[in-house]
């Protein structure tokens, strides 16, 4: 006999409220060698730590998120149109680093300004996100398997069944980004131009969602 199964599939909405400000920095510059490029990378993180030190925080709490060199060249063509040839452009620096703050927008302000001053070629992305996700996922979790059930439930008795065991739950792990952007600074100038003001960003609570499918079995009534 064949099983009776319904699979319903539930999502889970939370909203979060941010309690951390997050800066992300793009720093990058292009070298005649290698080297030249390395030495920039750890000049970037040297003059990190200064900033640090100067606005009394740890010189560990900016984190490295990605450091590449690479090797750029450009297409060179002959007066026809015709390609000739890559021609060595240098060695591209691309680095990014992030720093966690707490929500202080006159320490936001003073730190920006700072990156603009000893860090010319950056851009900064401000944005917010949460220290602990873990207690939204779980919530976000629990939500979507009631979500899953309520619309199982109403399915099954518009059928003239009853919901019953749950036989499987399908669930794919993956990382959930609770986070928002919410100003771009693009260069020097414009970092050392922002005030209180300019950075007085009240973020909204940050919506995130997940899912999760359950497989159920149905009876016809309630004595099977």
């Amino acid at each position: 006999m064949n099983e009776k199964l319904i699979t319903v599939t539930g999502k889970g909405c939370i909203h979060a409220v941010p309690d951390v400000t997050r800066l992300e920095l793009t720093l990058q510059s292009i070298h005649d060698t290698y080297e030249d490029a390395y030495a920039q990378a750890k000049s970037n993180t040297n003059s990190l730590s200064k900033i640090m030190k100067e606005v009394k925080l740890e010189t560990t709490l900016p984190k490295t998120i990605r450091l590449d060199i690479d090797k750029k060249t450009q297409n060179e063509y002959d007066k026809f149109g015709h390609y000739k040839s890559d021609k060595f452009i240098g060695f591209k620096l691309d680095h990014k680093i992030k720093i966690d703050l707490g929500m202080d927008n006159v320490l936001l302000n003073k730190i920006v300004k700072l990156i603009g001053k000893y860090l010319k070629q950056a851009e900064i992305n401000i944005g917010y996100t949460v220290r602990d996700p873990r207690p939204s996922q779980l919530k976000m979790l629990e939500r979507a398997v009631k979500d899953a059930k309520e619309k199982a439930t109403i399915m099954a008795e518009a059928c003239g069944c009853k919901l019953g065991l749950v036989k499987d739950i399908n669930y794919s792990v993956q990382e959930v980004h609770i986070y928002s952007q919410a100003r771009m600074i693009h260069g020097a100038d414009e970092a050392l131009c922002c005030n209180e003001e300019s950075l007085d960003i009240t973020p909204d609570d940050l919506a995130v969602s997940d899912e999760v499918t359950v497989v159920w079995y149905l009876s016809n009534n309630v004595k099977e």
